[in-house]
């Protein structure tokens, strides 16, 4: 008899359960809910200097490139403009080469941080003066940006 009321007295707790549970839950908030503002997307202004006679990436400039990414996350890109510098080699040949050399080096690397665009325009511009080639070694960049939209 005990055994058959301790297994009555079980199931009855085990059935009552869900119906403490509601009174448990928080209730539905009193004021309203508005959404997060969408993203901006506003056009990013990138500058990636270069060692001089050198085309590879520094670590700051692979973080510039980096930080862009997270700038433009739920954003599509529409299109890079851009001018490679290399006003720091000596002959004509050579400033093409390495400014070549250097959007090269930028596109592979924003290409491996996922930020791409059909309309893809660097230009190369070797024609700064003596006096100006101090920082004439790098690429400016314009990622132009807008809010990614799924579907159509």
């Amino acid at each position: 008899m005990s055994k058959s009321i301790m297994t009555a007295a079980a199931a009855i707790t085990v059935f009552t359960l869900p119906v403490f549970a509601d009174d448990a839950r928080t209730p539905p908030p009193s004021q309203p809910y508005y959404a997060p503002d969408a993203q901006a997307c506003d056009d990013i202004g990138l500058t990636i200097y270069f060692q001089p006679g050198n085309a590879e990436l520094t670590a700051h400039s692979r973080d510039v490139i980096r930080e862009a990414r997270q700038q433009l996350n739920g954003c599509s890109v529409t299109s890079i403009n851009g001018t490679a510098i290399a006003n720091d080699a000596e002959g004509a040949a050579d400033k093409l080469t390495l400014a070549d050399a250097r959007r090269s080096a930028v596109v592979t690397a924003l290409d491996a941080h996922g930020i791409r665009s059909a309309r893809t325009e660097l230009q190369t511009d070797v024609s700064a003066a003596a006096s100006d080639t101090v920082m004439a070694r790098k690429v400016g960049l314009t990622i132009q940006a807008s809010p990614a939209q799924i579907g159509s």
